[in-house]
């Protein structure tokens, strides 16, 4: 067996999974992708994007979360995944280096034929697909970077689709799943230089696309009988920029949606600037802390290119400062929220691009990681103030991280804050639950396909 066989076998031979412990973490991570999904339904870019597909048209048979609304399985795709990512609200993994549930739920509920009422699927075995796909991406992101993200590559959809397309072929017990990440993977596109536009959500959902039109075509009859790694001309030769090694080992041991986990979010901004803000709000409680004596600011960041997300210095728009250390950094210190309207497609104020320019980056230092961080990852903000004294803050684990998480209330208000109704965000989440004892995937979603 070549390499895309090998995974493709392991993938196939996969059992439902039982194991309280993951299939807790695959429920909170369904829940938070409703939570971000139902967030961001009325959007000005969720609106276009839907009146493009309304204008598109075609059969009526998946749905589209939040909208009251069935539409192809390519379109819901499109749309779920945008939608979900649409406020940068969404989980990460740091292994990954971009967005997992955004990607592979997105396709996954997209798959489901609300048409047929002939159709039942296991939500256990949706809920496996759905650790599957994650630890595929993870492990194709363990294998490609640093080196594939920094060079440009955005990892959500270059990852986000091969990864996919294995979570609906495990679903569905596909017998082309070699084929189809094939497939998939000879899709994968996408930069990172569209970060700080909506093109970098509409990433998740062509990745999530990208899944959805692989199987429909393999099913269709098209083939692709390739091994997508193969050593010279495969998705790690080309993507990998010198890393080959795909380690298949140890394969379902301890599963990548447990270890290192889901990093979830409270906040609408890259998780790379998590660190800044948490670093900022501990600095604007400095009792030595006066934005009048402000002289100079410093942020160091280890290792170096661990700020590659991080892509606006001098960022002119709101929207870009999700992608900007230094925006962030201004909003706390100026003790303004970090919320929603925060990140707008409005021109950033004055006094925010003033407080900015006072800062710079350096990776000059030489401190060693707390044994716990990701990818030895921290950051240290030093503030020089006028009377020469400095203060400082360092944070290794942000708030949200798997090793710091948020307790399940927060989780839960998260979801309520979405869908601001009490008693159908206790159904919701009851529901969600419900999965994990083999709930119909498909029930699930045509009693809500109306009604959220």
């Amino acid at each position: 067996m070549n390499l895309g066989q090998q995974l493709s076998f392991l993938i196939k031979n996969t059992p439902i999974i039982s194991d309280p412990q993951v299939i807790n973490c695959a429920i909170n991570g369904v829940t938070d992708y409703f939570a971000c999904s139902l967030q961001a339904c009325h959007e000005d870019d969720v609106q276009k994007l839907l009146a493009w597909i309304a204008d598109e048209g075609g059969n009526a048979r998946a749905w589209l979360i939040g909208q009251k609304k069935l539409v192809t399985a390519r379109q819901a795709a499109l749309f779920n995944g945008f939608q979900a990512h649409c406020l940068d609200y969404d989980d990460v993994h740091s292994d990954v280096r971009g967005h997992p549930s955004s990607v592979i739920l997105s396709a996954l509920i997209a798959s489901v034929r609300l048409d047929n009422d002939k159709q039942k699927i296991d939500g256990r075995r949706f809920l496996t697909a759905y650790v599957i796909g994650v630890e595929v991406m993870a492990r194709l992101g363990k294998s490609v970077n640093p080196e594939h993200y920094e060079k440009g590559w955005h990892a959500t959809i270059t990852l986000g689709g091969i990864a996919a397309t294995a979570a609906i072929c495990y679903l569905y017990d596909e017998p082309f799943l070699s084929q189809a990440l094939a497939l998939s993977a000879t899709q994968a596109s996408g930069m990172r230089l569209l970060m700080g536009t909506p093109i970098k959500f509409l990433h998740a959902g062509l990745a999530a696309q990208h899944a959805i039109q692989s199987v429909e075509w393999l099913r269709a009859g098209i083939d692709a009988d390739q091994n997508f790694l193969d050593d010279k001309l495969g998705f790690l030769a080309i993507y990998g920029q010198g890393n080959t090694h795909f380690d298949l080992s140890h394969w379902g041991d301890v599963w990548k949606i447990v270890e290192p986990g889901l990093w979830f979010k409270n906040y609408s901004y890259c998780s790379a600037a998590a660190y800044v803000a948490d670093a900022g709000q501990l600095l604007y409680k400095d009792p030595d802390f006066n934005l009048d004596n402000v002289s100079d600011i410093t942020i160091y960041f280890v290792p170096s290119n661990s700020d590659a997300a991080l892509i606006y210095k001098t960022p002119s728009l709101a929207q870009q400062g999700r992608f900007s250390a230094e925006y962030i950094l201004a909003l706390t210190l100026l003790g303004l929220p970090l919320s929603f309207e925060q990140f707008s497609a409005k021109p950033i104020p004055y006094e925010i691009k003033q407080l900015m320019q006072k800062m710079t980056r350096s990776y000059q230092i030489q401190l060693a990681p707390h044994p716990d961080a990701y990818n030895g990852r921290y950051v240290i903000i030093d503030i020089g103030l006028k009377n020469g004294k400095t203060i400082s803050q360092r944070v290794d684990i942000p708030k949200g991280s798997p090793k710091n998480p948020y307790s399940q209330s927060e989780m839960s208000l998260k979801l309520l804050s979405a869908v601001k109704d009490k008693s159908k965000t206790a159904r919701l989440l009851t529901d969600i639950q419900q999965l994990a004892t083999g709930l119909d995937l498909r029930q699930f979603l045509l009693s809500y396909s109306f009604t959220l």
